[in-house]
């Protein structure tokens, strides 16, 4: 499965607001892939689409942990922040 192809389906799924149905198509190619940064970051943006912060916040914490040099590593930190925000 080439991480390419599934996260340009993902963006027309997000893009037709068909969130269910990219959060599936992530989680079958972290199947394959399961520490893939790319597909670990969608998934989390996927989770805070449709309301699952806490689901979000894992997903960010595990792309910091198995990837602190990584390209979404400051991302994931920001978007777990916000997250964890008290309001």
């Amino acid at each position: 499965m080439e991480v390419e192809s599934v996260l340009e389906e993902v963006k027309f799924y997000v893009l037709n607001r068909r969130y269910e149905e990219a959060e599936r198509l992530l989680k079958k190619a972290l199947d394959e892939r399961p520490n893939d940064e790319e597909l670990l970051y969608n998934l989390g943006l996927v989770y805070e689409m449709r309301s699952k912060e806490e689901e979000a916040s894992e997903i960010y914490r595990r792309i910091i942990e198995l990837h602190p040099e990584g390209k979404r590593r400051e991302d994931a930190l920001n978007r777990l922040r916000k997250l964890e925000r008290p309001l």
